[in-house]
């Protein structure tokens, strides 16, 4: 009897085994089939993000760094700082008002070490949860170009390339710049991006929740103007001078 138990415990333990190893499968594959990778595409602008209606919209964030650092609310960066103008400087070509070609005038942010990259990390605690959709705009750099994704607990979403996209000199051309996007309906906690060689610089940061309702409009209350204000009180005198005569009248009839 006790060794029939004995392999009993043990076909029960492998049956566990093989079920636990079943569902994490399952939850790979499903996890692994929810995202949905994007780019990399030609972007010179905000209206070529395939985010644009809902940046519009207001429920995704888009940081531009134009106000000179990463500002918006929920996310952080491993390395780099954002860099200003200068004759070096890959930005966005449409943030300095014009598409031209150049990418000089405005911000970007640098890292020195493209081949460790820079990975942005969301705060679910700040944002209220995880964003569903997330992209980059890469703008420069040597070598080959990577684009990693992560869900929920860091579990590793898939990528995109390495792709050869870029193209010399390093001296502000936007011909080369590439978006690159994820969404997944479970949520995405960072992405990181690299190239294979020299530094990396980025621009359009945008993260938000894919579908999400925008926010209802804010009430506004008018305020009357000054004249306004003065016709209203002209208005009551004279409500209250006609009161006060009918009343002088009513009396001297008694």
């Amino acid at each position: 009897m006790g060794c029939c138990n004995l392999r009993l415990a043990r076909c029960n333990l492998r049956l566990r085994g093989v079920a636990g190893a079943a569902a994490a499968m399952l939850f790979t594959s499903v996890t692994a089939l929810a995202q949905t990778f994007l780019g990399p595409t030609p972007y010179l602008g905000k209206n070529d993000s395939p985010f644009v209606a809902s940046i519009d919209a207001g429920t995704t964030f888009l940081e531009t760094f134009e106000g000179g650092a990463l500002a918006t609310p929920g996310v952080s960066a491993s390395a780099g700082s954002v860099i200003g103008p200068g004759g070096l400087t890959d930005s966005v070509d449409a943030d300095d008002g014009t598409i031209d070609g150049s990418g000089t005038n405005g911000h970007s942010f640098f890292s020195g070490g493209g081949s460790t990259g820079i990975t942005f990390t969301f705060d679910a605690g700040v944002l209220g949860a995880l964003p569903t959709q997330v992209g980059i705009v890469w703008t420069d750099g040597d070598g080959t170009t990577l684009f990693e994704a992560f869900g929920p607990s860091g579990f590793p979403l898939g990528q995109i390339g390495p792709v050869a996209i870029a193209v010399p000199p390093n001296s502000g051309e936007t011909a080369e710049d590439r978006f690159f996007g994820v969404t997944n309906p479970a949520g995405i906690s960072a992405i990181r991006i690299s190239n294979s060689s020299g530094g990396i610089e980025v621009d359009h940061l945008q993260y938000g929740i894919f579908g999400a309702t925008p926010p209802p409009p804010i009430a506004v209350i008018p305020v009357p103007t000054i004249s306004e204000t003065a016709l209203l009180l002209l208005v009551l005198l004279a409500a209250v001078a006609a009161w006060r005569r009918l009343a002088a009248r009513r009396n001297e009839r008694r």
